[in-house]
């Protein structure tokens, strides 16, 4: 296990227990979020809960876009990699776990796939808070300064989204009113999860950052956007429940794809300074 010393290196690597902790839950990603996204009519009635079928696209989109983080870790195995993406892990494993105990009724005990969902989150929670907290501090000892406009930007982000994320966990009956498709109580704080994980990683990038971290947090941001909103259209073919004269549906779907645009913009910004950077050496 590297030392504290170790941590400060841009090329130390994380440790094996954290990359096999994310490679497991990278292959779980992939199975389960490509099978929802891809292959609804299979994955729905083998999911944990009974979904609709927006419900079964969006969820697949939020775990395709945690595979993109997931990978992002797996193929640098620096730890500077690792002092975005535990966080991020950390936040959504951990409201998920709280949540799911809040509505375990939702869950059938009887069946394996009950079993396995809390045994995972409780591993990845479990896991996920010993390196934030072994880790954490350390984690943030080279960094560089974000430009004042992305500054502002990620700020403003992480309150939006954190705002609405909170809203969601604490008064779903509200919150979820502004949403295209009917949501109980359990989806939107479910849902939660994802806006939370969003605020914080754009409240960790808007203090310090690298450019390998922006291009990270950008992919992330934009590949959310591109599954998200291609699951809506694409269920919303074929069912026709979304009223897309509502001013309030217009707008969900316009802050995910401003969501994505932004993603794009700190993919390019992370690329002109790595350009600027190769230029000076």
């Amino acid at each position: 296990m590297p030392s504290k010393t170790a941590i400060k290196k841009p090329t130390a690597l994380i440790p094996a227990p954290l990359f096999i902790m994310a490679l497991i839950s990278s292959v779980l990603l992939l199975l389960v979020g490509g099978g929802l996204f891809f292959v609804p009519e299979f994955a729905r009635p083998r999911w944990v809960w009974s979904l609709t079928p927006f419900n079964t696209r969006f969820l697949g989109a939020v775990y395709l876009t945690a595979l993109i983080g997931l990978s992002f870790l797996l193929v640098t195995r620096r730890a500077l990699s690792a002092r975005l993406i535990v966080p991020l892990m950390w936040v959504f494993t951990t409201v998920v776990l709280v949540v799911s105990f809040l509505h375990v009724g939702q869950f059938d005990p009887a069946r394996r796939a009950t079993a396995i969902w809390f045994g995972v989150y409780g591993a990845d929670c479990l896991g996920s808070s010993y390196y934030l907290g072994r880790y954490g501090k350390h984690m943030f000892a080279a960094s560089e300064h974000v430009p004042g406009l992305w500054k502002r930007y990620l700020w403003l982000q992480a309150i939006f989204l954190g705002v609405y994320g909170l809203g969601l966990l604490l008064l779903p009956a509200r919150f979820g009113l502004f949403w295209p498709w009917p949501l109980d109580a359990f989806h939107c704080q479910i849902y939660s999860a994802m806006f939370l994980t969003g605020a914080t990683g754009a409240a960790l990038l808007a203090r310090h950052a690298t450019a390998l971290e922006f291009w990270a947090f950008g992919l992330i941001q934009a590949t959310l956007s591109g599954f998200v909103v291609a699951g809506v259209v694409i269920v919303d073919r074929a069912v026709r429940k979304i009223d897309w004269e509502s001013f309030g549906n217009w707008a969900w779907m316009g802050a995910f794809v401003l969501l994505g645009l932004a993603g794009l913009a700190m993919v390019w910004e992370s690329l002109q300074i790595n350009k600027l950077k190769d230029h000076n050496v």
